[in-house]
């Protein structure tokens, strides 16, 4: 990207790449704020207001870090948490799971993910994964959207079971759910229910105007 470019994208965004995939009928990659972001046709996949978002929650919900060597990011898109998790605990070793080829292709082509340290990417499904690895983690991500929907697996009693089964003993799930209108809203109290089912406890969090974050804990 050339310097008038990064200067113009401050004042509004530049398109760098339109594709589709099997899984998303829109995938854009944009030039925006000086720094590239990939985007679907309704949500920011990486490096946009998910960024911020993570950002925000790693600072406000307690992680012991010294003892959180082992993570899971499932949704991993472009891997914008990655950065951010280097921050707390450089060693961390990360396994990030992308359903979408194509987004795992964006993220090689403009994101540079092959030179995250100590990251492992995989293209699968996040139940497919948590059901068939036999790697364990103090920490869970959970960001898996096709657009602004959570694939309903991994809002399942089913899925949760095999997660909770790839948990340390007081590993961390941390589960980011778009709330964009009412009928998203509505899905809140059973998701809640269904969380506190499997781990026994769960923590409501309200970071931002978009979504809500939950998280539980295996006791």
């Amino acid at each position: 990207m050339n310097r008038l470019n990064k200067l113009l994208s401050f004042f509004y965004p530049i398109t760098v790449e339109t594709t589709n995939s099997e899984l998303n009928p829109l995938l854009v990659v944009v030039f925006q704020d000086g720094k590239y972001m990939l985007n679907s046709a309704n949500a920011n996949y990486s490096y946009g207001g998910l960024y911020d978002l993570f950002k925000l929650i790693f600072k406000q919900i307690p992680i012991d870090w010294k003892n959180t060597s082992d993570i899971l990011i499932l949704g991993f898109g472009a891997g914008c948490t990655v950065p951010l998790i280097k921050q707390y605990n450089p060693e961390s070793r990360i396994v990030g799971v992308e359903a979408d080829s194509k987004v795992i292709e964006l993220g090689r082509k403009y994101f540079n993910i092959d030179s995250l340290e100590k990251t492992t990417i995989t293209c699968d499904t996040a139940l497919n994964y948590v059901t068939n690895t036999n790697q364990k983690f103090d920490l869970v991500i959970i960001d898996v959207y096709v657009d602004i929907n959570v694939p309903n697996e991994v809002e399942s009693r089913t899925f949760l079971q095999r997660l909770k089964l790839v948990l340390n003993q007081n590993g961390l799930v941390i589960f980011n759910k778009l709330t964009p209108t009412k009928i998203y809203k509505k899905q809140i109290p059973d998701i809640n229910d269904l969380y506190y089912e499997v781990f026994g406890n769960v923590e409501l969090h309200k970071i931002m105007e978009t979504g809500s974050i939950f998280v539980s804990k295996n006791k």
